[in-house]
């Protein structure tokens, strides 16, 4: 059967996001992708939601900020208690009685706040794929994928820091070399032909708006409100399924994600081979195979 894609408006605490189900007639539990950022989008999972959709409806959905096609709200609403309130209302309105979540980034931070917050959530499993549980062990894997990439890049970024000043050349030329290496492989997206490849997207320009009030500069600086998040004692407290992924190449280290893994009881880990952040399109097949496992599960 083929997948057909449904978009309406929910409005949320704060203005309103737009939801999309892809349904290819499934009869799977279904799953909600919550992208990563603060101010990414759902648009590079695309390719697999309509894979996924042959067994389950799959449903996304841009955060506050993040799609210039909708509300962007304003700066006092960008904060993590809002974007775990508007998650929650975005389940409710799916009226389902089970559902799995799979949060990238950012996101599975959500997806962890949301089970903890709503007891009686429909969700009986989550996937965190490349998981942000705290600022600290975020910055620390990024330094050291930074580390990777040679003295000189270290180096200028240092110096910015020490500085306050991140609109220099070198340092934006030190970022997207990174990005391009432990975020999303582009080149190595491309080979694998235009589906995969014109799913990248980056961070509209409100969500790079988002993402600095959030976060801050770049990834090896955190200047915004999340500068001291750590979910990490509350990841004991986590009672249902979870799977932990991350790209061989991805920025959080696998050994980050393993001592997460040890947190979480009853929880498992896989690391996709040859991919960063962006596992789904950098190596699909694997990444379809291992998500579709834990997901047959139930």
């Amino acid at each position: 059967m083929p997948v057909t894609v449904k978009s309406e408006y929910l409005n949320v605490p704060g203005g309103f996001v737009n939801l999309e189900t892809y349904d290819g007639g499934g009869s799977g539990i279904p799953l909600l992708y919550v992208h990563g950022g603060p101010g990414g989008n759902c648009e590079s999972f695309k390719p697999m939601a309509v894979r996924l959709a042959e067994t389950r409806n799959v449903y996304m959905y841009n955060q506050l900020g993040s799609d210039e096609a909708g509300h962007t709200g304003d700066a006092e609403l960008w904060n993590t208690e809002r974007y775990i309130e508007a998650l929650g209302v975005v389940i409710s309105s799916l009226n389902v009685k089970k559902l799995h979540l799979l949060g990238r980034s950012w996101g599975a931070m959500l997806s962890v706040e949301h089970v903890l917050y709503v007891p009686a959530s429909p969700v009986v499993s989550i996937t965190a794929m490349s998981p942000f549980f705290s600022t600290r062990l975020w910055i620390a894997d990024a330094k050291k994928r930074l580390a990777e990439m040679g003295a000189q890049a270290a180096q200028t970024v240092a110096e910015s820091e020490s500085s306050i000043y991140f609109d220099g050349a070198a340092y934006n030329d030190v970022v997207r070399a990174y990005n391009m290496r432990y975020q999303c492989r582009e080149d190595e997206i491309a080979k694998l032909g235009p589906l995969y490849s014109k799913a990248v997207r980056p961070k509209t320009t409100t969500g790079m708006k988002v993402y600095r009030h959030m976060w801050g500069p770049g990834e090896f600086t955190c200047t915004g409100v999340l500068k001291n998040m750590d979910i990490t004692p509350k990841l004991p407290m986590v009672k249902l399924r979870v799977l932990l992924l991350c790209g061989e190449y991805d920025q959080v280290l696998p050994k980050t994600c393993e001592y997460y893994r040890s947190l979480i009881p009853g929880s498992r880990m896989a690391i996709i081979p040859d991919a960063s952040q962006t596992q789904f399109l950098e190596n699909p097949k694997i990444f379809y195979n291992t998500l579709s496992q834990f997901l047959n599960g139930f």
